[in-house]
């Protein structure tokens, strides 16, 4: 099933124009790139349900640290499909079906302003209109809230948030006699403030070169993708590094962390103590510990 939706995905953001990378044949926290007007990290699950928090927050920090937008694109949840034009919000990403974003992509279909939250679905709604109308009507918080049995606290809820439960935003709306919905912006995100890693499991390779970076003066995060380390400095330049000793899988790894590097459109560097023929800047660990400065490193990796 997985196979399949990252097959049609792929067919789906190559059709409407997106330069797409399949990563899904490695261990991640995503399993597509696309780049267009924004870069997209994509997770894909046929049950959107087995997207645990922990997923989520690897995914968020990945999207920060790389200024992408993550999105899930899955089937079914539980026993009931994914419904066409609804957003289904899970830890604060995006999860909708592959209609849905082909919808969205090919611009056949407004954005969404339905979204399912726990299993309720609720729609997006402009808070200021709605005041302006119930004002503008002589109706009080009071009066509507009679009018629409519910509390006078949900309406004011409501005129806050600009959220609420559609059956509800129905009613509402027949009332004011004005669609009052806001769609939702599928490809958007808030950056948050990425997640503090433990190191305590991680090879003392990898603990190096973490620790290296941050004496350079870069802030850093671990990461569970076709890369190990995001960094960035003060300018905002932003480095991938990929760490590994391991012969069988490196090749692969550098190949595939240059190919996200490209579409990301930022540096990308492997430490190693092996040797490889790539394309990607490849560095031993006593060459990194004779750089000294975030500067010197951008410089080597720039080519300047």
């Amino acid at each position: 099933m997985k196979s399949d939706l990252v097959k049609k995905a792929v067919e789906i953001l190559s059709d409407s124009g997106y330069l797409v990378l399949d990563c899904s044949g490695l261990r991640s926290c995503f399993d597509l790139v696309a780049r267009k007007d924004q870069v997209l990290i994509i997770k894909i699950l046929a049950n959107i349900d087995g997207l645990t928090r922990k997923n989520c927050s690897e995914l968020q920090d990945v999207a920060s640290m790389t200024s992408t937008v993550p999105l899930v694109l899955g089937d079914h949840m539980k026993s009931a499909k994914l419904s066409e034009g609804v957003i289904y919000a899970r830890y604060g990403i995006h999860a909708l079906n592959l209609k849905t974003l082909e919808g969205v992509v090919n611009e056949n279909l407004p954005s969404p302003s339905i979204y399912s939250v726990r299993g309720n679905y609720c729609i997006g709604i402009d808070s200021k209109l709605l005041v302006k109308l119930r004002k503008e009507l002589n109706l009080t918080q009071q009066k509507l809230a009679y009018e629409l049995n519910v509390s006078k606290q949900t309406i004011h809820r409501y005129e806050l948030s600009g959220r609420m439960c559609l059956n509800i935003a129905e009613r509402l709306m027949d009332l004011l006699g004005k669609d009052i919905t806001l769609p939702q912006k599928v490809f958007s995100f808030e950056e948050i403030t990425y997640s503090e890693n433990s190191t305590a499991h991680i090879t003392s390779l990898k603990k190096m070169v973490l620790e290296k970076f941050q004496n350079l003066g870069f802030s850093t995060a671990l990461t569970n993708a076709p890369f190990d380390i995001v960094a960035i400095e003060l300018n905002n330049e932003r480095v991938i590094t990929t760490v590994s000793d391991d012969s069988r899988r490196l090749r692969l790894k550098v190949e595939i962390m240059n190919d996200v590097s490209e579409i990301l459109g930022i540096y990308g560097v492997c430490i190693s103590n092996r040797n490889e023929d790539s394309d990607v800047v490849i560095l031993k660990p006593g060459e990194l510990n004779e750089i000294n400065d975030s500067d010197e490193l951008i410089s080597i990796l720039s080519g300047s």
